[in-house]
């Protein structure tokens, strides 16, 4: 009897142990990051995906935040929002951090070895539908990660 009920136990800590890595295994997440955090990820990443935010109103950074971790599977994504402190005193450049380029408020680029390679832009209005907007992160995060 005893041997059942410890059998029991553990295939039911076993089944829970596997849910768990399965739910949490398989998603990326995105991670905000202060200013001097990004320049050291991007300098010292091989390859790093970023998401830079512009956003006053915690409400549409989120916004931005939640549309790339809906998108996103196995990616882990860094974010900073150019609102900081530290970018809007001048205390640093978006170039001194490696972030570069045009269109570079909310969007989400690709960087390898500190360099940018590409960029996709998450503004609606770029995209005629919501799901066009799905589509193209789904399109950006294949064509990179290939």
């Amino acid at each position: 009897m005893a041997k059942r009920w410890i059998g029991g136990l553990t295939g039911f800590v076993i089944v829970l142990i596997l849910v768990g890595c399965g739910s949490q295994g398989a998603t990326g997440q995105v991670e905000s990051l202060s200013p001097e955090d990004m320049k050291e990820t991007i300098q010292d990443s091989e390859k790093v995906y970023v998401l830079l935010t512009d956003a006053s109103e915690e409400e549409k950074r989120d916004e931005y935040i939640e549309v790339v971790e809906e998108n996103i599977e196995e990616i882990n994504v860094k974010e900073m929002n150019a609102q900081n402190p530290k970018i809007v005193d001048g205390d640093m450049d978006l170039n001194e951090i490696g972030l570069e380029g045009s269109e570079l408020f909310q969007s989400l680029s690709y960087y390898e070895d500190g360099q940018l390679q590409n960029r996709i832009s998450l503004r609606t209005q770029k995209y005629k539908t919501l799901e066009d907007r799905e589509q193209a992160i789904q399109n950006f995060i294949n064509d990179t990660s290939a």
